[in-house]
């Protein structure tokens, strides 16, 4: 039987033993060593509390008496603590009770003293298999986490602080059957967000269901949200659910909710209040269950005073409000986002180069992420598998001037104004350059990587326009 188990593979584990009579620790240590194992000893519960700030074990020997001290109940920490370790509990007193009071604590195994060596090695070598299976398992969990992560939102491309901090309110309240109200200018990314929230719900398997608020004409917006009976008017030849039956165990997402008409909110608070809806043309009210996720670019504060909208039904919508930046206010995502869409173009996309990249940063984007997109659909074009250049995003703006005035920072005229908008460039780049710089205390590769531009490219105009990385003020 020795020779057997001194046959076995080297335990190659991180090893704990915890007992109050220092005889048994060092013969415990002594085994396991032998074995392959790498012991830590300790002779009370400070002594291993002490141990485990700087060590993780494997596996942990714990007797259950020490001194007045509770083996079983440490057994129980560290089962909270370390969920994927080993644990044997060992003892002089061998009975029944006790081996399933241990294995109630977190224990794996119950050994009886004297501790024969051969038994001890047999239990550790088993727990050693268990205790890696556990940690493959929880690996491989955490990766498909992570990969799940990434796939359900894969237009979420930032690396900016307020991005960020956006995407933890999302994970906050995703699970919270709570309503909730995404604010931001048009092109923000309201609905991708709502969808977010839906994917991190507890609603997630359930429909997604949206209804644009300012895409109906009132009179049609109650049968779309209620859903009508057959005759309830004309052209009501048939009977039809609406979006909230529709939305049923899932989420509901009215975009842009400041433009429900007036008589219509009041209905939509009932069915929020009593989870009971009656549709057009109906007597009777049906059970409804939804979510709702709400979107608007209007200042629903605003509106509520002027009278445009419900005072009781904002508070109702807006339990969780969240408010998503402008493009303005996340600039250090621009590359990345332009690169994530021109590569949605297609193979062998283009890249913007960084002399054009200054000239797309003064821009004010107006339809924010939106619009940004839809001029990466076009400036391929304009560079028909080019590097795109400055000249490419001249001549892209140059042929909106004239119906759109401030499109490069407000002022620049269509005809004439090329100097002009040239000397306006160099300061608003010099302005985010410095500001970026004193933002990052003169990290120039942090400042290149907030600005989406190379270091390189950060280093050439540091030194030709000589700037102090340190002190960069003017």
């Amino acid at each position: 039987m020795a020779e057997a188990a001194r046959s076995t593979a080297p335990l190659d584990l991180n090893i704990l033993v915890l007992d109050d009579q220092p005889l048994v620790v060092e013969m415990l240590k002594f085994v396991l060593e032998r074995e392959g194992g790498t012991v830590v000893e300790a002779t009370s519960i400070a002594q291993a509390e002490a141990a485990l700030g700087t060590f993780t074990p494997d596996v942990s020997i714990v007797d259950v008496y020490l001194g007045e001290e509770s083996g079983l109940d440490f057994a129980l920490r560290l089962r909270e603590r370390a969920p994927d370790s080993g644990i044997i509990v060992i003892s002089a007193e061998d009975t029944e009770a006790l081996a399933k009071k241990a294995l109630k604590s977190g224990a794996d195994n119950f050994l009886s003293k004297p501790i024969v060596p051969d038994a001890l090695i047999l239990a550790v070598s088993r727990l050693r298999d268990s205790v890696r299976e556990r940690r493959r398992a929880e690996d491989l969990e955490l990766e498909l986490k992570h990969t799940l992560q990434d796939s359900l939102f894969p237009e979420i491309v930032t690396n900016s602080d307020s991005m960020q901090a956006v995407l933890r309110l999302v994970e906050k309240v995703g699970p919270r059957d709570l309503s909730v109200l995404v604010c931001g200018e048009s092109g923000t990314g309201k609905e991708l967000f709502a969808r977010a929230i839906h994917q991190q719900s507890k609603r997630a398997k359930g429909p997604f269901v949206e209804l644009n608020c300012a895409a109906l004409p009132p009179n049609l917006v109650e049968s779309e949200l209620f859903g009508h009976e057959k005759g309830a008017f004309t052209g009501a030849i048939a009977s039809r659910p609406g979006r909230i039956r529709q939305a049923g165990g899932g989420t509901l997402f009215l975009d842009e909710i400041g433009e429900l008409p007036l008589e219509i909110q009041p209905k939509l608070l009932r069915a929020l209040q009593e989870r009971r809806i009656v549709a057009v043309g109906g007597k009777e009210s049906v059970p409804c269950d939804f979510r709702l996720i709400s979107a608007t670019n209007r200042d629903l504060v605003e509106e509520v005073r002027a009278g445009r909208f419900r005072e009781d039904l904002f508070y109702r919508i807006a339990v969780f409000p969240i408010k998503l930046p402008t493009l303005r206010e996340r600039a250090g995502d621009l590359r990345m986002l332009l690169d994530h869409f021109l590569r949605q173009e297609g193979t062998g996309h283009p890249r913007i180069s960084d002399d054009a990249l200054p000239m797309l940063l003064e821009y004010q984007w107006p339809g924010n992420v939106r619009e940004l997109k839809n001029f990466a659909q076009a400036i391929t074009l304009y560079a028909e598998g080019e590097e795109i250049g400055r000249h490419h995003v001249e001549e892209y703006f140059g042929s909106r001037l004239g119906s759109h005035p401030s499109a490069l920072g407000g002022g620049v005229a269509a005809t004439g104004g090329a100097e002009r908008k040239v000397r306006r460039l160099a300061d608003v780049e010099r302005e985010e350059i410095v500001h970026a710089l004193g933002h990052f205390a003169g990290n120039v590769a942090e400042a290149a990587r907030a600005l989406g531009m190379g270091r390189a490219t950060l280093y050439k105009y540091i030194k030709r326009n000589d700037i102090d990385p340190m002190n960069p003020a003017p």
